[in-house]
């Protein structure tokens, strides 16, 4: 069920219900936020709409403690860049596989987002990403190198912060079993990852009323 307005921004509802839409949201994190959840299913949606297997996977940003960044951190330039970022090196891996392979499947780069204030102020972000699992389908071995997903994730933080990778590394967070796969036949497998997810719908730790956007999400 939801709630009367959400006193914190007039154009957000608190939920409390057990289930949205059909799938289960993770207990112990009341309230959720409705439009939140909506966002999530939507992209989660049109993912499993398009591909018959779907890649998923979580993992939280953090920005450095020495952050200067001013109105990048405030307006969650940083965030934006970050997704440009990776949606570059995701092309470019497509297009370098099309290249040497006969046949080699492309994705669209679904995500969803949302931002965090913990302790001490230090604002952090909670990622998803979806991708055709055709074409990634791990993340790769976290000491490996480079070329894999992980790093990518590494490198495009980065890139966003200005700083170099190791330094990166230290300000993301996979957490335990941050993999999915989502299946279209399996709708279990769907309602599985939206419940996992559904803990970045949370209302608590989130901030308003400073003229920056809560959560973002991929529109195609």
């Amino acid at each position: 069920m939801c709630s009367d307005k959400f006193p914190l921004n007039k154009n957000h509802h608190l939920f409390f219900g057990d289930e949205y839409r059909g799938m289960p949201v993770l207990g112990g994190n009341f309230p959720m936020v409705t439009e939140y959840l909506d966002a999530l299913d939507d992209v989660i949606g049109k993912a499993a709409k398009q591909y018959a297997r779907v890649f998923a996977f979580r993992f939280d940003l953090r920005l450095p403690l020495d952050f200067e960044g001013g109105a990048d951190g405030f307006f969650n330039t940083a965030v934006s860049r970050f997704v440009a970022s990776l949606k570059a090196k995701i092309r470019h891996n497509r297009a370098t596989a099309v290249r040497t392979r006969v046949f080699a499947h492309d994705t669209k780069v679904r995500y969803f987002w949302v931002r965090e204030v913990g302790s001490g102020g230090r604002v952090h972000y909670h990622f998803t990403v979806l991708l055709n699992a055709q074409a990634f389908n791990w993340l790769g071995r976290f000491e490996s190198i480079g070329g894999n997903m992980a790093n990518r994730v590494w490198e495009a933080w980065a890139s966003a912060l200005g700083v170099n990778v190791e330094r990166a590394k230290a300000l993301v967070h996979f957490p335990q079993n941050p993999s999915y796969e989502l299946k279209r036949d399996d709708p279990e497998s769907i309602a599985s990852f939206f419940q996992r997810a559904s803990y970045l719908c949370k209302a608590r730790s989130k901030q308003y009323g400073y003229g920056h956007h809560g959560y973002g999400a991929s529109r195609i």
